[in-house]
């Protein structure tokens, strides 16, 4: 349950994080030619969080991304600051979306789409994402049409300068 689901939050900068993550995933990107945009800003503020849980987070959502993106496509991951409390950060692929019945449920334990069952997996992955983002009082969702791709959107918490 969450209760017991420990994060232990410092200041963290994000877009070090993403350098480093990318790069693990460089050769995942490469087998598969695919182009990843980048769009973060150099005056992105430092989130109150997890790094070892924001690490499994972006991990989970690039590779699910890598997973479902064509070869030779394109993945976009963005993070603004959107307001003073909350850094949203977005990732899109452009693999078959999602239809609009299972947006919600891709979140529950062991959910897993039609489309997945022959993929490795164990359809953790997306309600562990959920646990992490909640756990930092943040919100994880999902925008996604049929063959046009998905976008996987959350936020985390903005370090205060009290804290």
């Amino acid at each position: 349950s969450d209760q017991n689901f420990q994060i232990r939050p410092v200041n963290l900068d994000l877009s070090v994080l993403f350098v480093d993550i990318i790069d693990c995933l460089e050769r995942q990107f490469k087998a598969k030619s695919l182009q990843i945009k980048t769009d973060i800003p150099n005056d992105l503020p430092h989130v109150y969080a997890d790094p070892d849980r924001v690490r499994q987070l972006l991990l989970n959502l690039l590779d699910n991304a890598a997973k479902y993106t064509p070869v030779g496509g394109t993945i976009d991951i963005s993070a603004l600051h959107r307001t003073t409390q909350t850094i949203q950060v977005t990732i899109c692929d452009s693999g078959p979306g999602i239809p609009k019945e299972n947006q919600e449920r891709i979140f529950e334990d062991q959910f897993r789409l039609k489309r997945d069952e022959e993929t490795e997996g164990y359809g953790i992955g997306l309600s562990l994402c959920q646990r992490i983002v909640r756990a930092h009082y943040g919100q994880i969702w999902v925008d996604s049409s049929l063959g046009q791709g998905s976008s996987f959107h959350f936020t985390l918490p903005v370090i205060s300068r009290y804290s």
